[in-house]
């Protein structure tokens, strides 16, 4: 279902840009371990593997929240994102398999987003219906 005021989109669009970290805005929680070995496994590689995923326009995380915060943890200003028309039919959201929630909608991850209500660590599993490159960035291009 489409937000009041957006055109559905068929045609795939994602963008890949820089975007300042203070920007965004995450819709989930985050699990407390897997942070400290993703930022740990980042700092000791000396870049990111693969850019997160943001919704266009509002900035609200879709995948990624464990990358952007280990990077915010390293003291990077930015991150590669590729930003997503999240209202068209190219991008799916559904919940994981253990997800305390059992069923989310686009709009619900959107206002969870910006009100900074979030959602338990790993309820939303986002499903991009086109190729994303993994476009490994080093951690000095992202001070």
């Amino acid at each position: 279902m489409a937000r009041a005021g957006s055109a559905v989109r068929s045609t795939p669009t994602a963008r890949f840009e820089f975007v300042e970290i203070d920007r965004l805005h995450g819709h989930e929680g985050l699990q407390p371990a897997l942070l400290e070995r993703l930022t740990a496994e980042i700092k000791r590689d000396g870049y990111l593997k693969r850019p997160i995923l943001v919704a266009n326009g509002d900035l609200v995380v879709l995948d990624g929240h464990h990358r952007l915060e280990a990077l915010r943890a390293l003291g990077c200003r930015c991150v590669p994102a590729y930003l997503v028309e999240y209202f068209s039919d190219v991008v799916r959201v559904t919940t994981w398999p253990d997800a305390v929630v059992t069923h989310v909608t686009k709009e619900e991850v959107i206002r969870r987003g910006l009100a900074d209500d979030r959602f338990p660590p790993k309820t939303t599993r986002h499903t991009v219906l086109m190729v994303l490159d993994d476009h490994p960035t080093d951690l000095e291009d992202l001070m």
